[in-house]
């Protein structure tokens, strides 16, 4: 005799509870197969488990996209040249006696010397674009001459993009995480209400015998599945 099993997975868990939820109404007349609280309490996880699992999809393939991840390394490539430039030029216009060495701090940078900081991760270029762009408003706002080639507005214009972009993928790394999480809270009740709900099918339908038992529960939902000494079967 075949037997039941919960579903495994969250999209088998949407399709056992949407089977439930659909099959539970016959042009617009409740069939009673179900309680009215377990179909409403299906209803409610499918709509919910449905939105997580569906917002978790869509961040991670957003995170994923070729294109996007393309489109991401390139302003990241481009802010870190430029911040490394912009650092660079202000060196070489205080080695030229055109810019005070004692301004290098306003920049974060040690006075004393004239290297480029590391930049190789994202929080580095983060941290000194905000560095360098503070630094400059600072010494502009005293009288001091602009850094050309490149400008701190061209700077500022590569960096913002390069921000905006590193903002929206934390986001959606946030968002990712949310989801999941939620999406494993819901796990517990969803399989609660599935196994409630399978019963109360199974005692609708224990008039019928054999396949023709089988059958009606399938529709419901219920996933069955052959016993282990006997030749497997997909879900019906």
């Amino acid at each position: 005799m075949p037997y039941r099993r919960l579903p495994k997975t969250d999209q088998a868990r949407i399709r056992a509870l949407r089977a439930a939820v659909e099959s539970s109404v016959d042009n617009g007349v409740f069939t009673n197969v179900l309680s009215h609280n377990t179909y409403y309490r299906a209803k409610n996880m499918l709509e919910n488990l449905s939105r997580e699992v569906g917002v978790y999809k869509r961040c991670v393939q957003e995170q994923s996209s070729k294109r996007g991840n393309e489109a991401y390394e390139a302003a990241l490539k481009k802010a870190r040249m430029y911040v490394s430039h912009f650092i660079q030029v202000l060196s070489m216009s205080i080695m030229r006696g055109e810019i005070a060495r004692s301004k290098r701090p306003y920049y974060g940078l040690p006075e004393n010397e004239d290297t480029v900081p590391n930049l190789f991760s994202e929080s580095a270029v983060l941290e000194w674009g905000l560095k360098i762009m503070e630094g400059e408003r600072r010494r502009q706002a005293e009288g001091g001459v602009p850094v050309y080639n490149p400008t701190m507005g061209r700077v500022s214009v590569v960096f913002e993009l390069f921000k905006e972009m590193y903002d929206r993928q934390q986001m959606l790394q946030q968002r990712t995480g949310d989801a999941l999480h939620n999406i494993s809270d819901m796990r517990f009740e969803a399989d609660e209400i599935i196994f409630e709900a399978w019963a109360e099918i199974e005692k609708a339908f224990a008039g019928f015998e054999g396949k023709a038992r089988i059958k009606k529960c399938a529709e419901y939902g219920v996933i069955y599945y052959e016993r282990p000494d006997r030749k497997s079967k997909k879900e019906l």
